[in-house]
């Protein structure tokens, strides 16, 4: 039997676990690289440390439970360079059209909604409840937050973050690592590296 962990035991990484339970698969542990998580109890499961598991434990299958988007990459490339699987996570609960694609290490979420010929790219998170209307990309690394909205034909950058319940509207270009405040309404294009919310959003400076 392939040993399966997910890396990151955080808040992140207990949804990610879940979705591994709903999916029937059989969760051995966390890994982490923590020191103040290792050795405790997550949902039940040990958290062992992350760089020594990777080594004696080749090839595994891993769940990515890390939340931050630049973190999230990082950790992928140091499981394939071990050796091992980075898994991709559809919860059963979640809305899948049969057109959608979905990248490797991509999580999706329960209530997602992933609507026909919508492109995920590697590594997304999809969080709880969001939507992904036709036609839309989404580009690696990124996460669409709880109740996010993206309209059709939109365009999710690399490592963007959109933030809890806001709102895209068709064909809107969200820019590569861009904020997108929690509510936000975004009407007109977002170029690379921004901050932008309010409704509608504007762009802010960024602290």
């Amino acid at each position: 039997m392939i040993p399966i962990v997910v890396y990151g035991a955080g808040g992140h990484g207990k949804v990610v676990a879940e979705i591994l339970v709903a999916g029937g698969y059989h969760l051995l542990a966390f890994i982490d690289d923590d020191p103040g998580r290792l050795g405790s109890a997550v949902l039940g499961l040990s958290v062992l440390p992350a760089s020594e598991w990777l080594r004696a434990h080749a090839p595994a299958h891993i769940a990515l439970g890390v939340g931050a988007n630049h973190d999230r990459e990082r950790v992928a490339c140091r499981i394939k360079e071990s050796g091992s699987k980075v898994l991709t996570l559809v919860h059963p609960g979640a809305i899948i059209a049969r057109s959608a694609k979905i990248g490797e290490g991509s999580v999706i979420m329960p209530a997602a909604v992933l609507n026909p010929d919508c492109r995920i790219e590697d590594g997304v998170i999809v969080n709880t409840g969001a939507i992904v209307e036709h036609d839309v990309e989404v580009g690696h690394y990124a996460h669409l937050s709880p109740s996010s909205t993206i309209g059709g034909g939109a365009a999710i950058g690399a490592y963007a973050h959109i933030g809890i319940g806001a709102s895209v509207l068709p064909s809107k270009r969200i820019g590569t690592n861009c904020i997108i405040g929690a509510g936000a309404v975004v009407t007109e294009d977002i170029s690379d590296g921004q901050t932008a919310y309010g409704v509608p959003a504007r762009v802010r400076v960024r602290v």
